[in-house]
């Protein structure tokens, strides 16, 4: 039986390689293992949970709760995530034992809610997909964790056909002829398009959009629909999980409009127009990593297809 410890400096390589034999349908390299767990604030050396064996790193749990606000959503005291758990499925022992240290770091600091993982900003898959990781969901079930809600990723292709459909044009002149412009993000938007995410949406949506911004993205990757200066929607695109995330590319989202606001089309155009903007720079295909049913219904009208499900999990300790 492994020995289950935490984290020490000079684990990186071993965890990553037995990431990607473990969770091969999800696979990091070592600069996303940087980026995304030693570089995020929340991260302590004894919530990643690491199996050692005689043959080396034999399976891992990734453990996090808040130790810094994500802006106005706070520190969410109760809450806790497992972002990442992989042990080899012919060892359930093993994977019994990572949960049960998971669950022991939770208690430890008060936690009443274990998630997986569904944490931001450095989550990795919405939740367990059953088709690929079926013995991963067996485990959590038996330790107690529930389907709270099924999520979907989509893909659409772009190249060579896709152009935005009559309609968007018609659209686009009705909105017009009531004061609302659909463009790409200026200068003089930053501060209005911030307050409406603030006001509007998670905290998590404005954290990536000004991370974006701050990173130096080109502002042709936000569109906007706004009248009167005020912002009514966006939708906004990105490369990937590197350090050079924020540069263009085919990850598609967020992307929401204002209540208030919806039911109008603005959420018709700003998709389409996005896409296009897309497909202009050359982009062959744009994918949705998390989305639910409602909305996966306006993604299918422009190409996209459900790719892969996941189910959201939740532990009451």
């Amino acid at each position: 039986m492994p020995e289950i410890g935490a984290y020490k400096p000079g684990d990186e390589e071993a965890v990553v390689r037995s990431w990607n034999k473990l969770l091969r349908y999800d696979p990091v390299d070592l600069k996303v293992f940087e980026r995304k767990v030693l570089l995020d604030p929340n991260f302590e050396a004894e919530g990643l949970k690491v199996a050692r064996g005689e043959g080396g790193v034999e399976g891992f749990a990734l453990c996090l709760v808040r130790r810094y606000p994500l802006f106005y959503r706070g520190l969410e005291e109760e809450h806790g995530w497992i972002t990442a758990l992989a042990f080899e499925p012919q060892r359930p022992e093993v994977g019994d034992r990572l949960v049960e240290e998971a669950l022991a770091f939770f208690r430890a600091r008060g936690r009443r809610i274990v998630w997986f993982a569904t944490y931001t900003p450095n989550y990795f898959f919405p939740g367990v997909d059953p088709d690929r990781y079926g013995w991963l969901l067996q485990l959590l079930e038996r330790h107690g964790f529930e389907r709270v809600y099924e999520a979907l990723s989509m893909d659409a292709q772009l190249w060579p056909d896709y152009a935005p459909p009559p309609e968007v044009e018609e659209l686009e002149r009705k909105l017009e002829s009531e004061g609302v412009e659909v463009r790409p993000l200026e200068t003089r938007d930053i501060y209005p398009f911030l307050k409406f995410l603030e006001r509007s949406f998670p905290a998590d949506w404005y954290r990536h959009a000004l991370e974006l911004l701050q990173s130096g993205c080109e502002k042709g990757q936000i569109l906007v629909a706004v009248k009167g200066g005020e912002v009514l929607g966006y939708c906004q695109y990105w490369h990937s999980e590197d350090y050079n995330w924020h540069r263009p590319g085919a990850h598609f989202g967020p992307f929401g409009v204002r209540e208030d606001a919806r039911g109008r089309g603005i959420g018709t155009v700003l998709l389409a127009r996005c896409l296009w903007e897309m497909r202009k720079r050359g982009i062959h295909n744009a994918f949705v990593l998390w989305t639910d049913e409602r909305a996966a219904r306006l993604y299918s009208r422009f190409g996209f297809r459900v790719t892969r499900r996941y189910y959201v999990m939740r532990r009451r300790l």
